[in-house]
């Protein structure tokens, strides 16, 4: 079982291996982050070669990108894209994708990676130590002013800086924040490459499309059908949407009204209504393995944590599927963005119940009347994957609220830990023999961490393995002697 703190009571953890699977994450399950192969652009005014990056240091891994798109959609070769738990190549996410829209001289037009419409025009950069906002940072910029790479794009004039931060303590690890940074500079008039003429964009709005397939393990067909097409999506504008599974019925899950404020977005493995491809299992809800360990339990959420102005907020939510998604900039505007509406699930008229399907999550800001020439809008986010392995389903709904609760405190205290956790003791670990004969293992540790206000107590947790998930098969150590370097 995975073990972490409790997100709003801090707690010591102390956890280890047993001293014959002495194995840690870390590895790249892909190989090479840079092994594929990257757009080439022409070399026109500021435009840079496709770049990225990875956040491997918490427990969600995920790329980062100089072209307006999150996570490796690549079907071969993939690198972590929103990977959960990091190093198990157990993906969650196909692609994010960040759609800026707005009017000009009375049309609608919307910047959209899928078209290849953002230009890169800085590297990414991997920020760490004392200049670092989180543990580690990334910053990169892009826009679409001039995008050779795009067929008939309509530039708005939008330079896009994207930042996102990372942490690996166990309260924040699994989460990963974004903060974009969207500024009108305006149209390049004498194909330089550079704005030079300024322009007032009317009804302009943030767009976030959240691609999850939940999930794909690496040893998985690319297409198979517990990939993808079997998946649900969400918004917390209310809770309405949990009596449509019976399974959770009578769950104390204590989500609360104030927690359905209609800022996060999430998706998550239900149950094909096709024949399963999971033998011998009648509801493959999580994708559970042969032997029953779900192998996709977790919920993946995107939640606006911020906006300046603040009266830049999230004003619909909507859902389209593979079948139906938007083919042209009306299309998406007059489907994802003017209706003002958080639409609730599809349902199956046939059943009665939730329709799964290979969905995207679609949340939208706005519309601002007018972004003029020079301005800018700031939105700060976060991509995460709550999970409860042994429970799944409204368990990893719960822990996904709890620790997007944690991401709102981080930015709500400008990035400083809300609180002080107690820092990690002393620790030693060494096998236990009498008489030449090894009966277990002797852990010891020191007391330092108790004379941390914020101190709770000690759970002690051990495992022998991963998993079918990937995640390490955390249980607590049975009944022992425990004492500190003075006892």
């Amino acid at each position: 079982m995975y073990h972490k703190n409790h997100i709003k009571y801090p707690i010591l953890v102390i956890v280890f291996l047993c001293l014959w699977t002495m194995t840690t994450m870390g590895a790249d399950p892909q190989g090479s982050t840079k092994s594929f192969a990257k757009r080439s652009h022409a070399k026109i005014g500021p435009i840079v070669e496709d770049d990225w990056a990875h956040h491997k240091i918490g427990t969600l891994w995920s790329r980062v990108t100089n072209f307006g798109k999150t996570g490796d959609d690549s079907y071969e070769n993939r690198s972590p894209s929103g990977d959960w738990p990091g190093g198990s190549g157990n993906s969650y996410l196909y692609r994010g994708s960040l759609w800026l829209t707005a009017r000009v001289d009375g049309v609608i037009h919307s910047t959209q990676p899928e078209d290849r419409e953002y230009a890169p025009i800085d590297s990414v950069h991997v920020i760490t130590g004392p200049d670092a906002r989180a543990e580690q940072d990334t910053y990169t910029k892009y826009y679409d002013v001039m995008v050779p790479a795009a067929t008939g794009h309509f530039p708005l004039g939008l330079e896009v800086t994207e930042r996102t931060f990372s942490w690996s303590e166990s309260f924040r690890d699994d989460f990963i924040v974004y903060e974009y940074t969207i500024k009108n500079v305006g149209i390049d008039s004498d194909d330089d490459g550079y704005p030079d003429t300024p322009r007032d964009l009317d009804e302009f709005y943030f767009t976030w499309r959240l691609d999850g397939d939940v999930s794909k393990l690496s040893n998985w067909p690319t297409e198979g059908a517990y990939v993808h097409r079997d998946d649900h999506a969400a918004c917390n504008a209310n809770w309405d949407f949990i009596d449509l599974f019976p399974q959770w019925a009578g769950v104390d899950h204590g989500l609360t009204d104030e927690q359905a404020d209609s800022t996060m977005i999430f998706m998550w493995d239900g149950d094909d209504l096709e024949p399963s491809e999971m033998e011998g299992i009648e509801d493959d809800t999580g994708n559970p393995s042969a032997d029953g360990t779900l192998q996709s339990p977790g919920f993946l959420g995107f939640k606006i944590l911020k906006t300046d102005p603040p009266t830049f907020r999230p004003t619909s939510f909507h859902t389209n599927h593979i079948y139906n998604d938007p083919n042209t900039d009306q299309e998406s505007y007059d489907r994802m963005m003017k209706p003002q509406v958080f639409e609730g699930m599809i349902i199956d008229p046939s059943t009665g119940k939730a329709f799964p399907n290979d969905y995207r999550a679609i949340i939208t800001l706005g519309p601002m009347e007018t972004l003029a020439a020079g301005d800018s809008v700031v939105v700060t986010a976060a991509l995460g994957v709550g999970c409860d392995p042994e429970r799944g389903g409204i368990y990893s709904l719960m822990t996904l609220v709890e620790i997007m609760d944690m991401a709102q405190r981080i930015i709500d205290k400008d990035y400083a830990v809300p609180f002080e956790p107690p820092t990690a003791p002393g620790l030693e670990v060494m096998e236990h023999v009498v008489d030449g004969v090894t009966e277990g293992v002797k852990v010891v540790w020191d007391n330092s961490a108790e004379f941390n206000e914020n101190f709770q107590g000690y759970n002690v947790w051990k495992s022998s393995g991963k998993t079918a998930s990937g995640a390490f098969d955390w249980s607590p150590l049975g009944a022992g002697t425990y004492k500190d370097s003075t006892g």
